[in-house]
């Protein structure tokens, strides 16, 4: 394994400006804004904005792009769906050949990459991050190899963590429907 900075095996800039784009006369386009990063690496919840259609092509996703939030909490997620329109404030992390997006994705969620960004970082009330500072984060890499049955294993751990929080919140809501009967039972008293 060696350490290595991130911007030494990517190209990183920030997204969009999307706001001087707006035209009502515009293509209809999927936004990806600041709420649409997740935590655990999930990406849904996009605007659909009316905007001109003269963007640049680095602004849009591509599969397997790493975007991450530039405000705390520095959410991570990994682009499976192309030609999203990325907002400004989110880094966009396009890999290098030899570096897998999903274990670069998990890897950049650890809590070595969180010390780094809080020291880096600026001291306001919601830190954030530059992409200066996003480019100098130095991450531990395995070979390539290594990186894909990692990403793959942490992503199945991910996806068990989703089911398990799914399934929890059916209950909730199972317990929940069951107090509410018992109460319809009563105002028939």
């Amino acid at each position: 394994m060696k350490k290595v900075k991130l911007g030494d095996m990517a190209e990183i800039f920030s997204g969009l400006s999307y706001r001087r784009y707006l035209d009502d006369n515009g293509d209809m386009f999927k936004v990806v804004v600041q709420r649409s990063i997740k935590k655990d690496g999930i990406l849904s919840d996009f605007e659909e904005l009316s905007l001109k259609s003269n963007i640049k092509e680095r602004f849009f996703t591509r599969q397997n792009d790493v975007l991450m939030k530039m405000p705390y909490p520095y959410d991570v997620v990994c682009v499976k769906e192309e030609g999203l329109v990325v907002s400004d404030r989110i880094a966009i992390i396009r890999l290098r050949k030899g570096h897998d997006p999903n274990f670069i994705t998990h890897l950049l969620t650890n809590a070595h990459i969180r010390k780094q960004l809080y020291e880096l970082g600026s001291s306001e009330k919601i830190p954030h991050t530059s992409l200066k500072e996003i480019k100098q984060l130095e991450l531990i890499v395995p070979d390539f190899d290594t990186q894909v049955k990692y990403g793959e294993l942490l992503n199945t751990i991910n996806h068990k963590i989703h089911e398990d929080l799914r399934q929890v919140e059916y209950d909730r809501n199972l317990k929940e429907a069951i107090l509410n009967d018992l109460w319809g039972d009563a105002d028939e008293i």
